[in-house]
């Protein structure tokens, strides 16, 4: 795909990588078979090759419109995408500078940017979302249906099991850092119980953070970038200590890790597992597991629900 990026735009580093990007797109489609947003939405600027001409024409024209910047807000940044596309497209970092360009462009109504500064500012921090969910359940009854939806109930209490050394001989790092902590305590709890049915000992980092991935959705790079090296550094240590992955029980976070940048690290993550290498500044490498098998192996039977 042919791009001249607009002089009035620069030349930065940014815009050099989207302008290649670009050129490795040959608009074939495929990429809509597996994008959620267009398969619910049907719009062709819902989905990765209309977003792809957005960000073509607003780099070739230096301007941005409302509409560009909502069709781009809208991408969840599963990367599905990429799984199908057959030149090797680099959506998902030609989607932050065209999302972060789209801001400066054609800016956020005020009361947009306050609703994102509250969400920068609660749901990455655990301990400030337990109370605000705490309080929103008690006044549940009280609220419009749409939003008594929206609110989570609370998790079941449920104990994982103790770690018994002595009959687990290996360790993972299980990452508890996520708002899933507090809004659904039970998945960490099973994850807990079912490692532990595998002779596995968890381990948890103290002082883990949010993944960065709020922020990172939301244009705030810095914190994000700041909260991934918070996590790095925890988990090195137990890595030092010989943990052998890194488990996820939170769905955002290994589309978060697959690509991350800081100033000791870039971090190549996949969907499940990542397992330490030798070197210490790319700590964790891929491993695929199957959920599945890995649910049999602890001897429980799985049910297809219709």
């Amino acid at each position: 795909m042919e791009t001249h990026i607009s002089q009035a735009l620069g030349h930065s580093e940014a815009l050099q990588e989207a302008e290649t990007i670009l050129r490795s797109c040959v608009h074939c489609g495929f990429c809509t078979a597996t994008c959620p947003t267009y398969q619910l939405l049907g719009n062709e600027l819902d989905g990765p090759r209309g977003r792809i001409y957005l960000i073509k024409e607003m780099l070739e024209n230096g301007q941005a419109s409302d509409r560009t910047r909502t069709h781009l807000d809208r991408c969840l940044l599963c990367r599905s995408c990429e799984t199908t596309c057959p030149s090797g497209v680099q959506y998902a970092r030609l989607l932050h500078t065209g999302r972060h360009l789209a801001h400066e462009l054609a800016p956020l109504p005020l009361r947009e940017r306050g609703l994102r500064r509250l969400l920068r500012a609660t749901l990455p921090y655990p301990g400030r979302m337990a109370p605000a969910l705490g309080l929103a359940r008690l006044i549940r009854p009280l609220l419009p249906r749409t939003l008594q939806r929206k609110i989570p109930p609370a998790s079941p209490v449920t104990r994982p099991l103790q770690d018994n050394p002595s009959t687990q001989t290996r360790k993972v790092i299980l990452f508890q850092g996520c708002v899933q902590s507090v809004a659904a305590g039970s998945i960490n709890a099973a994850a807990v119980r079912m490692l532990n049915r595998l002779g596995i000992q968890t381990l948890a980092a103290a002082g883990e953070s949010c993944c960065g991935a709020v922020n990172h959705h939301l244009d705030d790079i810095d914190t994000a970038r700041s909260l991934a090296q918070n996590n790095l550094d925890r988990w090195l240590t137990l890595i030092d200590g010989g943990a052998e992955a890194l488990p996820w029980s939170s769905p955002p976070a290994p589309a978060r890790w697959r690509s991350v940048n800081t100033p000791s690290c870039s971090l190549p993550v996949a969907n499940t597992m990542q397992k330490p290498s030798g070197c210490r500044n790319t700590a964790l490498k891929s491993v695929t597991i199957s959920p599945g098998r890995t649910w049999k192996n602890c001897g429980f039977a799985l049910m297809h629900r219709p």
